[in-house]
């Protein structure tokens, strides 16, 4: 009995023994798991920690990604718009570019339609100049005034009258009148006095009706006497206006 005692004793002592040893090792392993858990759980931790810095950055650089991308969206569309507006200003340039165009065209018409009438106008009056003095005298009329007077007497006016309806039947008929006077007096005087008789023959022709371009006047004073001015009957045929009807060269 004390030998199933001691017995008991001893294997309850060894039981203790091994259950404190078990413990022990347990505690150990528990002690090592944990520390290594610890680690790996600080392992995790770091990782963690730098994968959300690596978010965040990542998420940072989307941002201004973004920024950038909105901003080149917004310039874009400025460009755009910018693009749109230049267009719509080119095309308003390009119409008034073809509008200035066909007035220019128009006008280049007009100026040739011009210079085609100035040409014309030019060969014609070329023609007209150079067959200036290309006509042919008719005849000569003569009229002739009292001693130191200018105005018509009823003589001349007769002969003019005459004259007058020539010149009305035949339009193309111009006239040349070539004031005289005797030689008494200075020629100063003289000179003045042949215009204002040569003046008074083409102011009568004019009030008649006559046009002034056909007629031509000049006053010469007492130079190519046709008389003798030593006499009176010299002198008289001297105080004259000389009217020269001319026709057109054939």
């Amino acid at each position: 009995m004390v030998r199933r005692m001691v017995i008991g004793g001893l294997l309850g002592g060894a039981l203790l023994v091994s259950g404190c040893a078990t413990k022990k090792f347990v505690q150990e392993e528990i002690s090592k798991s944990q520390e290594k858990t610890g680690a790996d759980v600080g392992r995790v931790d770091t990782a963690l920690s730098n994968e959300k810095t690596r978010v965040e950055g990542l998420q940072k650089d989307l941002g201004e990604t973004r920024a950038s991308a909105e901003a080149a969206s917004a310039k874009a569309a400025a460009a755009a718009t910018a693009a749109s507006e230049a267009a719509s200003r080119a095309d308003q340039a390009n119409a008034k570019a073809a509008d200035a165009a066909s007035r220019a065209d128009a006008a280049g018409a007009t100026a040739k339609d011009a210079l085609a009438k100035a040409t014309e106008t030019d060969q014609r009056l070329s023609k007209l100049w150079a067959s200036r003095d290309k006509k042919t005298l008719t005849e000569t009329v003569v009229v002739q005034f009292e001693f130191d007077k200018w105005l018509l007497n009823d003589g001349a006016q007769t002969r003019l009258l005459a004259l007058v309806k020539e010149l009305e039947e035949q339009s193309q008929l111009s006239i040349e009148l070539e004031g005289f006077t005797d030689s008494v007096g200075v020629p100063t005087y003289n000179i003045g006095l042949s215009q204002r008789r040569a003046e008074s023959v083409r102011r009568f022709l004019v009030e008649k009706g006559i046009g002034m371009p056909r007629i031509h006047a000049i006053g010469l004073g007492d130079i190519r006497p046709v008389a003798d001015n030593k006499t009176k009957q010299g002198r008289d045929q001297n105080r004259r206006t000389s009217i020269r009807v001319y026709a057109p060269a054939e």
